[in-house]
């Protein structure tokens, strides 16, 4: 299908979907139609409600945040960002990748998927963070990964301890891994709502633990931690029914942070309070805009979130495997790289699919990007 023809067929999507005739797109599949998932009900509905966080049948941030589509219009938004020129969000050639064998990982190392996706390998412990292996979008063919970034499929992650997911966006929870992958989870971890899509999916929902923000639950010898993040939820037009959140793990005497996405607010400094001595941060860094920045880290306040977190390492993700905004996709790596030396931080740039030791985490900074426009 031709760029123009893709571009058209998805802004008719968007346009039909903002006009309340989204069961028009919804119908070109059983397949689409399952990625939306499920809803919350019953005590899990319950459960909700209670939360803090939830107010007037939606989640709430800890800032008011003003959403650009609210504001300014879904199909104007979709349109724009459809037809401009996209060239620079793509790589020209294969992004640099490595196929580990995720199931060989040693103890204490990870391999990074692209975009948001780990697999963790700590404290004895096999961890999958959010998966998002194949498209974002609930329609086939579109928001492909970059060529290269695709190296592992969901085939190669093995046996899992632990699936952490961040939210239900497409891009963080994909559907078709979480099916290929279940019989192979032992244990679910997510924020308060998100289950009613792993169990719409087969899950067993004694598998499944909730957590709304600032919870805990025990992750083998260690911690986990649920903690707020700047965002939105939802798979369909319906949204913020299910949370948000970051991570904090505490594993075998290493603190790791995950950011999930998100943009700048007070948490970021009220967690490096909290956390004085994080070993290691993921900080979403990519498929920022100007328009969403009270949502998703612009580079400014990636700098300001980095600093107030002082992690002793910190690795930008949420880049490299899908063009999703309007930024040269080297953008986000780039700036980080900037960011990370006027702060003295040691930024963490492994090539997709490598094995990164937690313990050599200071070896792990090529700029792979620089030879790959």
């Amino acid at each position: 299908m031709s760029k123009l023809s893709r571009r058209t067929l998805i802004a008719s999507c968007a346009a039909l979907a903002a006009t309340g005739a989204a069961a028009a797109v919804i119908k070109t599949g059983a397949e689409a139609l399952d990625a939306f998932g499920g809803t919350p009900s019953g005590k899990r509905l319950e459960r909700i409600q209670a939360s803090p966080n939830f107010s007037n049948g939606a989640f709430r941030n800890l800032e008011p945040v003003v959403d650009p589509i609210d504001r300014d219009g879904r199909t104007g938004k979709m349109l724009a960002f459809l037809f401009e020129d996209q060239s620079a969000q793509r790589p020209q050639r294969p992004i640099p990748s490595l196929k580990t064998p995720l199931g060989d990982l040693p103890d204490g190392s990870f391999a990074w998927f692209g975009h948001s996706g780990f697999f963790l390998r700590l404290a004895g412990l096999s961890i999958a963070v959010d998966p998002a292996l194949h498209a974002c979008f609930p329609i086939g063919g579109f928001f492909k990964p970059f060529p290269g970034s695709d190296i592992h499929q969901p085939q190669d992650i093995p046996a899992l301890d632990v699936l952490l997911l961040t939210h239900d966006h497409y891009d963080h929870l994909d559907m078709m891994t979480v099916k290929s992958i279940r019989d192979r989870v032992s244990r679910v971890i997510c924020p308060l709502g998100v289950g009613a899509h792993l169990e719409h999916w087969g899950y067993d929902p004694d598998i499944i633990t909730e957590l709304d923000w600032g919870e805990k639950t025990a992750l083998g010898r260690g911690l986990i931690t649920c903690l707020p993040s700047q965002h939105f939820s939802g798979r369909s037009m319906k949204r913020n029914t299910t949370l948000w959140a970051s991570f904090m793990l505490e594993l075998d005497g290493m603190t790791i942070f995950l950011s999930g996405d998100g943009g700048y607010g007070r948490h970021f400094a009220q967690i490096g309070e909290m956390w004085p001595h994080i070993d290691f941060a993921v900080l979403e860094d990519g498929q920022y805009n100007p328009d969403w920045a009270g949502i998703h880290l612009m580079p400014h306040y990636w700098r300001k979130a980095a600093y107030e977190l002082g992690a002793r390492a910190i690795m930008p993700c949420h880049n490299s495997k899908f063009d999703l905004s309007r930024h040269n996709w080297t953008d986000p790596l780039q700036t980080a790289e900037a960011s990370a030396k006027a702060l003295g931080l040691t930024l963490v740039t492994p090539r997709i699919g490598e094995a990164v030791a937690l313990d050599r985490l200071v070896d792990f900074q090529q700029r792979w990007w620089k030879s790959c426009r």
